[in-house]
């Protein structure tokens, strides 16, 4: 902005110093007043002009005068002489020396109306240098664009411009880039930057962080490095879709187990997979599905897939997605699974190498939610089902299970005490479940049928558990079943035959059944593995 020293630098005024304030204060505008007290209409950087009309040389009140401008914050007084009195009054440069404002002479032959003018102009040409400057760095900017300039190379341009500390946000909150000051400005108490959505999805974001207020130059930097920073990172739609399915096929060997967590470096080495995962599953109609998966994406949030498992009914459609297991990452996953209006099943938390245990406790509970809602009923509330909290039983079997396959219950029970009250020490006491040399848990109910055995072929195993689940899944109805499987209900019960045999169980017993439904269910949630 314009100074004092600039309007004083200008011959034609012909304008003298008397007293000088603190600093070279910034010129906002000019005001001409014979009022004694005119601080309340101020703003602040305004050069008052007087003439001292309503004061005599000697009177007390120019330091009330004085006083209020001074705390108004103005510029400086620019006193007329000439006109009431021949000189600056004695007292008016006393107040002025006292308050520490600067006070400027204005010779006769200077109207008031030459100095509004000039301040005018140059404020103007302020603004005009200002307005250059920022049509500069949005063309390096926007020629740093056609190079694929780095997004800190852009954050640094742009905080240059415009004296802000700036990073670029992914959609589930990590810094893609920033500049050096945005990380100590973060830790300062009450930080709360104003954010810019580069796109309609918000997954990519550009936090602006400073005290001062943005100057429309500034605003207009920002906007054409928020450009630049979007067509940098969004890149070509071909380019877009390969990536997207690299994550996707990523995604899908991790939650199956095929590929270890550290994979992920060789598609990003700025994102880390978090301690503790969850799979999740959305399922709706093929079209809502379809938009969910290509909404831009960014950070651990690219972590999607259609995945290999059918839905659960024909005209639906089912994908996967890693996210973290906070609060923050589950909550952003399932408003953006309800912004598409996808019913969600979140499996249980495991490690990143463990994710498989993850996806098979979630696609256990998949039958929990409709297969016609999300076709048909509208409005509705996307379902939403936890699988370590709908199940609070069986999760505290499965937890039970996961101590014992560590050698959990060889130690101290939950009372912390050898032989304790905790879930092994009941589990021994009680014979609910079987002592800790004994075969995996699910093993003991299901016998051949287990994945954890060999007397059978992998493939015949799996056709009867899958008849044993379809009969579960009709309420023990035998043609429902049968019309699922898309068998005869003669094979149906020759298979059923041969389940009974097998386990040493029938399920014409409450108690049989019981144990049968839960040794599937263990064995879905532990990969059989669980002892």
């Amino acid at each position: 902005m314009a100074s004092l020293s600039d309007l004083l630098a200008l011959p034609q005024l012909g304008l003298t110093l008397v007293q000088s304030g603190p600093g070279d204060p910034e010129i906002s505008w000019i005001s001409t007043t014979e009022l004694l007290d005119l601080g309340a209409y101020l703003d602040g950087g305004e050069i008052i002009l007087t003439t001292g009309l309503s004061l005599g040389a000697d009177d007390p009140r120019w330091r009330d005068f004085v006083a209020s401008l001074s705390r108004a914050r103005v510029a400086a007084i620019g006193f007329g002489v000439g006109v009431n009195h021949d000189r600056i009054p004695p007292a008016l440069v006393q107040a002025a020396s006292m308050y520490r404002v600067a006070l400027v002479e204005v010779p006769l032959p200077t109207p008031f109306i030459a100095i509004s003018k000039a301040v005018a102009g140059l404020v103007r040409a302020d603004e005009l240098r200002a307005a250059r400057s920022a049509l500069q760095a949005q063309q390096r900017l926007l020629d740093g664009a056609r190079g694929k300039q780095d997004p800190a190379e852009v954050l640094a341009s742009i905080a240059q411009a415009t004296g802000k500390h700036l990073a670029l946000l992914t959609s589930d909150g990590a810094v893609l880039a920033s500049t050096a000051g945005f990380a100590a400005a973060a830790s300062a108490p009450g930080f709360d930057p104003e954010t810019i959505r580069l796109d309609r999805e918000g997954s990519l974001r550009l936090a602006v962080a400073g005290a001062a207020p943005l100057t429309p130059e500034g605003h207009a930097v920002i906007a054409a490095g928020s450009i630049v920073l979007w067509l940098g990172l969004r890149g070509a739609d071909a380019e877009e879709n390969r990536e997207r399915e690299r994550w996707e096929r990523f995604t899908w060997a991790l939650l199956t187990g095929t590929v270890p967590p550290e994979t992920i470096e060789v598609l990003s080495t700025r994102v880390r997979l978090p301690e503790r995962v969850r799979a999740v599953a959305v399922q709706g109609s093929p079209e809502d599905v379809s938009d969910w998966r290509r909404r831009p994406r960014s950070g651990l949030d690219r972590c999607i897939t259609p995945g290999g498992i059918p839905a659960q009914a024909p005209g639906l459609a089912l994908a996967w997605q890693l996210c973290a297991d906070t609060p923050e990452a589950t909550e952003h996953l399932l408003a953006v699974a309800a912004e598409h209006g996808l019913d969600a099943v979140l499996g249980r938390p495991a490690t990143p190498e463990a994710a498989e245990l993850s996806l098979r406790s979630a696609n256990a509970r998949l039958n929990a939610l409709s297969a016609t809602a999300p076709l048909y009923a509208a409005p509705r509330v996307p379902a939403v089902v936890w699988a370590d909290r709908d199940t609070p039983f069986l999760e505290a079997l499965v937890a039970l299970a996961d101590e014992r396959g560590t050698g959990g219950s060889g130690g101290t029970g939950g009372s912390g005490e050898p032989g304790g009250s905790g879930a092994s020490g009941i589990a021994e006491a009680g014979g609910a479940i079987a002592p800790r040399e004994t075969a995996p848990l699910s093993a003991r109910v299901l016998g051949p049928l287990s994945r954890s055995s060999d007397a059978l072929p992998a493939e015949d195993a799996e056709l009867l558990r899958a008849t044993l689940r379809a009969v579960y899944a009709a309420d023990g109805q035998r043609g429902p079943a049968a019309t699922a499987l898309g068998i005869h209900r003669n094979t149906l019960r020759d298979r059923i035959t041969r389940i009974e045999r097998l386990t040493e169980r029938t399920l014409a017993d409450a108690d049989d059944r019981a144990e049968l439904w839960l040794a599937l269910r263990v064995e879905d949630l532990t990969g059989g593995a669980a002892r």
